[in-house]
């Protein structure tokens, strides 16, 4: 048995959120063919919840990179941040004019019109419905995994990275959007306790990004594999270099590992 690991923006879907047919074959036949798959993902676990995405049947979700881990609906692990370290990162964003998106495995918690320069988060408040809260709505028991941020004009990013650095690692998506992690966490460390839950060899390990927060999944895992329109470091990192999403690439990756 593999473990195939996949991540979904741009990897499984495009940015309309279409996903290929070709994908959704190569999920099925490598579901026949005996192998577990699995979406590996910097998004919170609220926000994959999609009926496209359910209709794939997956194995199981690593979700908010590493932070909450699902498999066949039951909950490995979870990872949530403190009201405390909750509380001081808003107060440092807020000093250093970053609007911040909470994520949990519930809801996500932003207030759009903090993001007027950013069409990404009108487009996230009606794509989650009501899993979208405004930010003066979260309560002591709504669970956290992680936050993103975007960075302003009148940002001091290594103010912020000073205040926070003790609980959070940082992955900078070009210098604009940024995600905070609890420290140790990450798609990678998500992808090792699925690995140790199946007892699977690491040599039967696959993973498929394209962007930053794909790193350390992609060198991590036996065979990491690059999406090809991903970030140059990403493709260079790679042990193979697919199609692009909109070429079939998962399709063509998994036929190349002979996974179908």
């Amino acid at each position: 048995m593999n473990l195939i690991f996949l991540d979904i923006d741009m990897t499984i879907w495009d940015e309309r959120l279409y996903i290929p047919e070709s994908t959704k074959d190569a999920i099925k036949l490598a579901k026949v063919m005996g192998n577990k798959v699995f979406i590996n993902t910097g998004r919170s676990r609220s926000n994959t919840r999609y009926a496209a995405l359910d209709e794939l049947g997956m194995d199981g979700v690593v979700a908010a990179c590493g932070c909450h881990i699902e498999i066949e609906g039951e909950v490995l692990y979870q990872k949530l941040l403190t009201c405390e370290q909750i509380r001081k990162s808003l107060n440092v964003l807020r000093s250093e004019h970053m609007p911040v998106v909470l994520e949990g495995s519930d809801n996500c918690f932003f207030d759009p019109e903090d993001f007027p320069d950013d069409p990404f988060a009108a487009t996230l408040w009606e794509s989650l419905g009501e899993r979208a809260r405004r930010l003066d709505t979260l309560t002591e028991s709504d669970p956290i995994n992680k936050f993103s941020a975007d960075i302003t004009k009148d940002t001091d990013f290594d103010t912020v990275c000073d205040s926070l650095g003790g609980f959070l690692d940082t992955i900078n998506h070009n210098g604009v959007v940024v995600e905070f992690v609890p420290k140790g966490h990450s798609k990678a460390t998500g992808m090792e306790l699925v690995r140790k839950h199946y007892d699977v060899p690491f040599e039967n390990v696959y993973a498929v990004g394209d962007g930053m927060n794909d790193m350390e999944m992609i060198k991590s895992a036996a065979h990491g594999i690059a999406m090809g329109q991903g970030n140059p470091e990403l493709l260079m990192a790679a042990e193979y270099v697919t199609d692009s999403v909109y070429e079939d690439g998962i399709y063509r990756a998994f036929k190349h590992y002979k996974l179908i």
